[in-house]
C-alpha cells in the first residue's frame, strides 16, 4: 500500500494533522515512536492547560484523549511504539521510504510532527527494569484512584500538583520523597499545614514488596512499611534528540511542499511555542499536501456542512 501522507509523530499536532488528513480524504497513517501519544503533553497530563481556543480549561489527558478521538472519526491507522529509523526518497518512483524496526512504508508525503523528539519518562531506579501492573509513571484523572491506597514516589513537581486533588478521592495518599521538593521550608511547611490529610514523608525507600505481578507495599528507611494499592512515580522524562536529521533524505528532498514539518522542531524556528499555533500549522500542512496530490479536487466541506459528520450531528442533536 502507498499512503497519500504519513504523520510522523504523535503529540497534539500530529494527532491534529491526522484528523484533517481525514478531512481532505488523503489515505492517511500516524507513526508514534513512544507507546503512548501526546508527546511532552504526557509529562505534564494531570496540569490543566489554558490556552487553547474554545477551551478555556482542559488537562492534558483530556485534551489528548479529545485530539485521538477526534482523529479516529476517520479510519486512519495510529501506530505507537513505532520508531522510524530512516526515510529514503525513491526519484523515479516519486515515493518517500519510512523505515521501522518492523518494516517499509511507502507514502507519497510526509508530514513531521517530531516536535522535541521522543519523550521518555525516567524509570523508578529501585525497580530496575522490572515493570508492575499497578506502577504508572503518567497520572490519571483522580476518579480513578477512588478507594485506592495511592503511593506518589518522587519528587516531580506533577505529584505536588496532583496529591491534593487526591484527597476527594483516594483511601489514602502516601507522598514518599528522598529529597524535598519544596523551594524552601516555608513552602513545605504550608503544603502540610494546608493537606494535613496526606502522609508526606522525607525517606528514602529500602525495598519493597510484590504479589501477583502488583506492587504491594514498600519499606522505608525508617522500618516503615506502606501498603499501598496504586503507585504514581514521577521522575523527570529524557528527550530523544534524534531527528530527521539523521535520515537519508537531501535538503531537496525535505523543502518540498510535500514535506510538511509543523509543531515545535528543534532548532527549525524560534517563536511562540504554543498547541495553538500546531493546529493551524496542521491545517495549512493538509491543504497544502492536498493540492499537491490532487489539484483539481475541491476543498472539503466546513465540519458544520460536511456529509462525514451527518450521522454525529444527528446523534448530537437527539433529545433522549
Amino acid at each position: 500500500m502507498v499512503y497519500d501522507v504519513t504523520i510522523i509523530g504523535g503529540g497534539p499536532a500530529g494527532l491534529y494533522a491526522a484528523f484533517q488528513a481525514g478531512l481532505y480524504g488523503l489515505k492517511a497513517q500516524l507513526l508514534e515512536a513512544s507507546p503512548t501519544l501526546g508527546g511532552k503533553v504526557v509529562t505534564y497530563s494531570e496540569r490543566v492547560i489554558h490556552d487553547i481556543g474554545g477551551q478555556p480549561s482542559i488537562s492534558g489527558h483530556q485534551l489528548i484523549q479529545n485530539l485521538q478521538e477526534q482523529a479516529q472519526l476517520y479510519p486512519l491507522p495510529i501506530r505507537t511504539a513505532t520508531l522510524v529509523t530512516d526515510v529514503s526518497y525513491d526519484a523515479t518512483a516519486a515515493i518517500y521510504n519510512v523505515q521501522t524496526a518492523e518494516t517499509t512504508y511507502q507514502t507519497k508525503a510526509l508530514v513531521l510532527a517530531i516536535g522535541g523528539g521522543m519523550v521518555r519518562h525516567k524509570t523508578w531506579p529501585l525497580l530496575a527494569e522490572q515493570t508492575y501492573t499497578n506502577v504508572s509513571y503518567v497520572p490519571q484523572n483522580p476518579a480513578a484512584y477512588r478507594e485506592q491506597s495511592v503511593l506518589l514516589v518522587g519528587p516531580g513537581y506533577n505529584l505536588m500538583a496532583l496529591a491534593p486533588h487526591l484527597i476527594a478521592t483516594a483511601k489514602a495518599v502516601h507522598w514518599i520523597v528522598a529529597k524535598r521538593p519544596f523551594a524552601t521550608e516555608a513552602e513545605e511547611q504550608d503544603f502540610l499545614t494546608t493537606y494535613p490529610q496526606i502522609d508526606y514523608q522525607v525517606q528514602p525507600i529500602l525495598s519493597y514488596q510484590q504479589a501477583n505481578g502488583q506492587l504491594t507495599a514498600v519499606t522505608l528507611a525508617n522500618q516503615q512499611t506502606v501498603t499501598v494499592d496504586t503507585v504514581v512515580a514521577s521522575f523527570g522524562y529524557r528527550r530523544s534528540l534524534d531527528t530527521h536529521t539523521d535520515w537519508q533524505l537531501t535538503p531537496d528532498q525535505l523543502a518540498t511542499p510535500l514535506v510538511q514539518p509543523i509543531g515545535q522542531q528543534v532548532g527549525a524556528k524560534i517563536g511562540v511555542s504554543l498547541i495553538a499555533n500546531a493546529f493551524q500549522e496542521g491545517t495549512v500542512a493538509m491543504a497544502t499536501i492536498a493540492q499537491q496530490l490532487h489539484p483539481t479536487e475541491k476543498a472539503p466541506m466546513v465540519t458544520t456542512h460536511n456529509q462525514d459528520f451527518d450521522r454525529i450531528n444527528e446523534a448530537y442533536w437527539t433529545v433522549e
